[in-house]
């Protein structure tokens, strides 16, 4: 019982920084599994087979099952090198920005 009493006091600047570093660790790890539940409702059928919210294509099971894909894979693709484009310097989002002027 007085090893417990022992550990739980964390005096030690070492054990601090590890039980500090062991807490971030979880949160970032918490904020990592939300960030893969879907913000947006799946397109599913009675079946349970769903639909990608894009191309309405259905969604490889192993796909849904990995990541709780509301998109295929060639949707995801296009939006990812759209975001880039945009955020990038002569992205898309310049282009479109030149076209305006």
């Amino acid at each position: 019982m007085s090893e417990i009493i022992e550990y739980e006091r964390l005096t030690d600047i070492s054990d601090i920084g590890t039980q500090n570093a062991e807490e971030q660790l979880a949160l970032s790890l918490s904020a990592h599994r939300a960030a893969l539940t879907p913000r947006e409702e799946p397109d599913e059928d009675a079946q349970g087979n769903r639909y990608c919210l894009d191309c309405a294509e259905v969604i490889p099971p192993e796909r849904v099952k990995a990541v709780q894909a509301v998109r295929c894979v060639i949707c995801v693709s296009k939006r990812e090198q759209f975001t880039k484009l945009s955020r990038s310097r002569g992205g898309a989002g310049q282009a479109m920005s030149n076209e305006i002027e």
